[in-house]
């Protein structure tokens, strides 16, 4: 603001005594001052003395008199008057600021906060009024007059109501049947006609406290009460970092097994609460789709629809062929498979635009979208650039990963522009603490627990020997002794020994032809079955010289042919035409070369059906810890019980799965419910298909029989397997380490109820491979347990390492690995400074602070939603819930009782998962689980954990929230009896709303006054906060009505106040009103504030990513030279990437004139709304 032209006029000095700009800011504090000045755009030192600022602030000719008085809230008026001798009565702030401006002189404007002028013609509407249409209170955006008598009021409304909030709506005025202009507080709780129970009146209350956000305070949460999760501090911690940015752009880069997932359901649940998010978008691998669904719908109350093939077949047989399927909902998940393909990504670019207002988009695995790992510098892959075009249109991003870093710098500020292109570009380092503080949230299980958090299990490796001695087999078990295990002969190990002295002679010494011989290897590590295919594939083409496609080719075009994902067979055709492809290259075998290779397939074909020292290993194991029964053959007619222990099988190869199935399937025949023990997870099932086995093997384990799931790297990433399986084996190692982690993260992470996870792996003594495959282990144990992501780093060269297979110089080039992995110091700069566990320890105590607050704010408590959910039902004319029998480690649980047939799709998310074959009719028939009010300690527990956002809750507390509009069942007016008090008070309730722009609710708030109700009248009667007992009935409402649910004072006393009721209200009407105002105001200086300080926070980001950009460009000009005539894909790269800093400095010189502006813009107070709540009357009991 500058100076007005009566500036110095008004500003004159006071007479002596009397208010003046100095004498009332002299009554704030310091820092008050600077947030004043910050306003007005005036520098105002932190450090300066009191006196200093208010010199500042005063001098800079920048406020007003007047401007100053409109900023102050109520109580600083009333500090301004008392300093000055002026009378502080009174609770309006137009009043507190008249007085001053009345000791002022006529130059002390004041601009008191008016309400939206009415109109003169009730029936039309006008812009910012509220109307009812349809049964629905809408905010008037925006009005276009009839152009001539002939046409309609085209009116632009966006929706009030809670379970419609932001929705818009366009309407011809004069053609919509009912419509009318609404004043809320024009008829007050309307004809009061009965008198509520203090214990319906206390669930409406408490549906509308927890339905009230506010942006006023980024430190107050709503979303954990409306999740069905067990609640842990650390988790809450990237929600209190989202909500603190103007945009949530936010990289969650936890550990494996943390509750990724969880953590951004939270942030959505908010956003949505806070009408910031409306159209949501999770992309992740096809594996974890379902789980992603499942996980939000029931954890989250939140549905969504797969984007595949076969829901746009159901939308097109619904809706027409015409009909872009991305316009038929506003919460999608689709798999990274699926949206590379254009059929599915351009209808999604059709339907977003440029920037679609109010969306997020989740990224699960978010390291696939970031350049590939090269040599110097990552170069963009499909994956990369296709994200890049669709991750900017959203207005918020979630990156999930517990691996974000890959080495390359130029790769991690790639995927961090994707997230946040106004903090970071790619290819301009990552620096500090500082860059990464605000948009990163980064936390390892071994940093949790240093800090005192025991929500892990312990990971024990278990490693079992393999010996064999004469013609017996020997394993050692359980840090036992060895034991024998089977008798016969070692192919493996004679296999071992051949391969390697054939190897020797006929592997060339570079080019494609090396492949064949790396993979001969790896498959016979795996089992004599996966290596015998192999190995016949290696025999028919060995020396053709044909030409043939490469193996990454194949499988893009698979990948991109199956919405699902690779399943095994397309992998083995894969692999196999990798196989004849390098085969070809090679010289045709002859002389010893040629017998080995005769003498390997006749050998591998003769056993790779039969047992290996692996799989009888497995059953002796299987036996002391499930079946004692089981054996090679099978046990005798139906002899050995199985125990509720569950084992996690993982294999690499489908071969190797399908060899271990048909084992263990024989061995176990014979035995109890033989062929319901064993399930298979692999690639290419349909989405029920994995759904139905995860539920199955993460039940209780007397509720499903199975207790062996056998996997290929299918279930490696992102499936819970944890629900009753502590034990995981590794049938085979795989050679790229990173894949282990992943593996044994199914069963190491949260709700993993078992003190201690069991990751088993095989070794055999006596062959020389294998040796290699223990350093392995150990290593990726030690990166698990110190490294973090430098572990990633580490692990991809380990894995370049065995892509050239094992050998003799293999343990030394991996001990060189790790002493020399490239971007070891990179990672360590750019993203594992996140992890200061001091840092990380003020982060989990101050989320815990923030629940502890906003529980308290919310006056929420599992036992008052109870009580709300049976008051609901018994309006709706059913019974309470019943309680029903206990279980061991559940908590308590309810029944439903009968309800009608309007309530069935709200029931259907109560009753268990529909089984893949079974008829939806069916199904129906089953009754609801029974619901719980506090989370289960495990997943698949058979209970429904009803939380606020919980379909049925919200259809209960709909109710409530519709009182006075679409429902009735309440007057609003109760009768509490009270021992606290021997005068009868009475509490008046309205509900203050402040909307900002489309309707977005920026705070809620339940207005509350109390005053004294004498039967006599008198001058105290009404008048509120005469005396501190009227703020003590306040402050102890909650226990009065719990103390007192049931309506107990006498016929004559509720016809007494029944007939007051209404203008008792009216009569307090005017102080809520004055009430709300000072509270509208404070929240809309807090907002304001908030703006200011984020837009100027943007400001700055900016200006100091233009420096950043300007200083990578003027100091590295001659890194291209260092790359050689084999990097020219990486050269390009690097060029492309500086041609975007450069037109990203043209771009910022823009959005820093644009993008602070839009900030501000989501803080503007648009509308301000007060409806009538209700009242209480406090009855002594001493009055009888």
């Amino acid at each position: 603001m500058g100076r007005g032209p009566d500036h110095d006029r008004d500003e004159r000095p006071a007479g002596d005594g009397a208010p003046a700009l100095a004498s009332v800011l002299r009554v704030l504090t310091k820092d008050r001052i600077v947030t004043i000045g910050r306003e007005f755009r005036v520098a105002i030192p932190p450090a300066a003395t009191k006196e200093a600022q208010i010199g500042a602030l005063a001098g800079s000719g920048a406020i007003r008199f007047g401007d100053l008085l409109q900023w102050l809230g109520r109580d600083e008026l009333k500090a301004a008057c008392r300093a000055h001798g002026l009378s502080e009565e009174g609770r309006a702030r137009a009043l507190l600021a008249g007085r001053l401006r009345g000791a002022r002189g006529p130059s002390g404007e004041f601009a008191a906060v008016t309400e939206r002028p009415g109109r003169a013609d009730p029936y039309a509407p006008v812009q910012g009024a509220i109307v009812q249409v349809r049964q629905r209170q809408y905010l008037v955006e925006d009005v276009f007059p009839r152009p001539d008598p002939g046409q309609q009021t085209r009116v632009e409304l966006v929706c009030l109501d809670d379970d419609a909030q932001g929705r818009h709506l366009t309407v011809l005025w004069e053609l919509e049947l009912g419509a009318k202009v609404l004043q809320p507080e024009a008829h007050g709780l309307g004809e009061v006609k009965r008198i509520d129970p203090p214990r319906h009146f206390g669930a409406y209350l408490h549906a509308l406290k927890w339905n009230a956000v506010t942006a006023t305070d980024a430190k107050l949460f709503q979303a954990p009460f409306r999740a069905g999760i067990k609640l842990m501090n650390h988790q809450l911690t990237p929600l209190k970092k989202a909500l603190e940015l103007p945009r949530s752009n936010l990289f969650i880069a936890d550990d494996v097994g943390l509750g990724k997932t969880i953590e951004a359901g939270l942030i959505l649940q908010e956003l949505l609460l806070r009408q910031r998010v409306e159209f949501a978008l999770v992309v992740c691998p096809a594996s974890v789709a379902l789980q992603w669904r499942d996980e939000m719908e029931k954890r989250f109350g939140l549905h969504f629809e797969l984007m595949n093939r076969a829901f746009v077949g159901r939308r097109r047989q619904e809706r027409g062929f015409g009909v872009n399927p991305w316009s038929t909902h506003n919460r999608f998940i689709i798999t990274y498979q699926t949206l590379r393909r254009p059929e599915y990504r351009d209808p999604l670019l059709q339907h977003i635009g440029d920037r679609i207002r109010k969306s997020l988009l989740i990224l699960d695995e978010a390291h696939t979208a970031a350049p590939a790992s090269a040599s110097k510098y990552a170069i963009d892959s499909r994956v990369t650039r296709v994200v890049r075009d669709v991750a900017p249109r959203f207005e918020n991003r979630l990156f999930l990963s517990a691996t974000p870093h890959n080495g390359h710098s130029n790769s991690f500020s790639a995927i961090l522009e994707i997230l946040d292109p106004q903090r970071f570009t790619r290819g301009v380092p990552v620096r500090g603490r500082a860059q990464l503080e605000s948009v990163m949230v980064r936390r390892l299980k071994s940093d949790l627990r240093a800090l005192g958090v025991d929500a892990f299990p312990e990971r024990k490796v278990v490693q079992i020997d393999l010996h064999h001695e004469g013609n017996d087999w020997y394993a050692r078990l359980d840090d036992d002794k060895p034991v024998r295990v089977g008798q016969g002969r070692s192919p493996e190990l004679e296999l071992s020994r051949m391969l390697q002295e054939y190897t020797e002679l006929m592997r060339p010494k570079k080019g494609r032809g090396q492949l064949v011989f790396v993979n001969l290897q790896k498959r016979l590590l795996s089992s004599i079955e996966a290596f015998a295919r192999t190995l016949r594939l290696h025999q028919k083409s060995v020396g053709e010289g044909k030409a043939h496609t490469t193996l990454q080719l194949i499988l893009d075009e698979a990948g991109d042919g199956d919405e699902y994902g690779l399943d095994d067979e397309a992998l083995e055709d894969a692999a196999d035409a990798a196989v004849v492809a390098s085969s070809s290259e090679v010289q045709s075998p002859e002389g010893r070369a040629k017998q080995l290779l005769t003498e390997m397939v006749k050998l591998a074909e003769e056993y790779r059906g039969a047992p290996d020292a692996k799989t009888l290993a497995l059953l002796e194991w299987i036996r002391r810890h499930q079946c004692p029964a089981v054996k090679i053959g099978g046990a005798e007619g139906g002899k050995g019980k199985w125990t509720d222990r569950r084992v996690l099988i993982f294999t690499e190869y489908g071969d190797t799965k399908r060899y271990v199935w048909q084992v263990l399937t024989t061995a176990v025949q014979g035995t109890p419910q033989a062929d319901e023990r064993i399930l298979q997870f692999h690639g290419g099932m349909s989405d029920e298909q994995r759904a139905e086995v995860q539920r199955a093997f993460n039940s209780q384990p007397e509720d499903h029989p199975v207790r062996i799931l056998l996997a290929t790297d299918a279930a490696r990433e992102g499936v819970n397997l944890q629900g009753h399986c502590a034990d995981l084996f590794h049938f085979d190692i795989p050679w790229n380490p990173a894949r282990m982690e992943q593996r044994n993260g199914r069963i190491d992470r949260t709700l993993q109820n078992a003190p201690e996870v069991r990751c088993h792996y095989f070794l055999y003594r006596q062959r020389d491979e294998d040796k290699v495959l223990e350093t392995l282990v150990s290593k990726v144990e030690t990166i698990h347990k110190e490294l973090g992501s430098l572990g990633t780093v580490i692990m991809d060269r380990f894995a370049e390492v065995m892509d050239d297979g094992i050998g003799s110089q293999t343990v030394p080039r991996l001990e060189q690995a790790e002493e020399i992995a490239g971007g070891r110091e990179t990672v360590r700069e750019e993203l594992e400074s996140q992890r200061e566990r001091a840092a990380l320890k003020e982060e989990i105590d101050d989320a815990g602070r923030i629940l502890n607050r906003s529980r308290q704010a919310m006056d929420f408590a599992p036992e008052l939603l109870r009580d709300a959910i049976n008051v609901g039902l018994e309006l709706s004319g059913a019974k309470e819930l019943a309680p029903a029998p206990a279980k061991q480690d559940l908590p308590a649980a309810f029944l439903l009782p009968e309800l009608s047939s309007s309530w069935a799709d709200t029931l259907d998310t109560l009753r268990p998962p529909r089984g893949r074959d079974e008829p939806f009719w069916d199904w129906r028939k089953r009754p609801p689980q029974p619901v719980v009010f506090a989370p289960p300690e495990r997943i698949n527990s058979g209970v429904c954990h009803l939380h606020l956002q919980h379909p049925l809750v919200q259809r209960v507390l709909s109710r409530f929230l519709a009182q006075g509009y679409s429902a009735h069942d309440l007057s609003r007016v109760t009768i509490v009896r009270t021992s606290r008090d021997s005068l009868v008070r009475v509490i008046a309730f309205g509900r203050l709303s402040l909307f900002g722009p489309g309707a977005t609710r920026l705070h809620d708030e339940v207005i509350s006054v109390a005053a004294p109700w004498l039967e006599s009248g008198g001058q105290a009667h009404l008048k509120p906060f005469a005396d501190e007992a009227d703020r003590r009935s306040l402050e102890t409402l909650e226990q009065v009505l719990a103390a007192c649910p049931d309506l107990a004072v006498s016929a004559k006393v509720q016809e007494r106040l029944l007939a007051t009721a209404g203008s008792d209200f009216a009569s307090l009407w005017k102080h809520i009103k004055d009430e709300a105002e000072a509270k509208a105001h404070a929240a809309s200086q807090k907002l304001k504030a908030r703006a200011t300080v984020e837009s100027d926070a943007l400001r700055g980001i900016l200006e100091r990513q233009r420096q950043a950009i300007r200083e990578v460009l003027g100091g590295r000009l001659q890194l291209g030279l260092e790359f050689g005539e084999q990097d020219q894909e990486q050269r390009r790269q690097f060029e492309d990437d500086r041609k975007h800093m450069a037109q990203r400095l043209l771009d910022i010189d823009k959005e820093i004139d644009t993008e602070p502006a839009q900030i501000e813009e989501l803080y503007r107070v648009v509308l301000p709304r007060l409806e009538p709540v209700g009242l209480i009357y406090l009855w002594p009991q001493t009055r009888g």
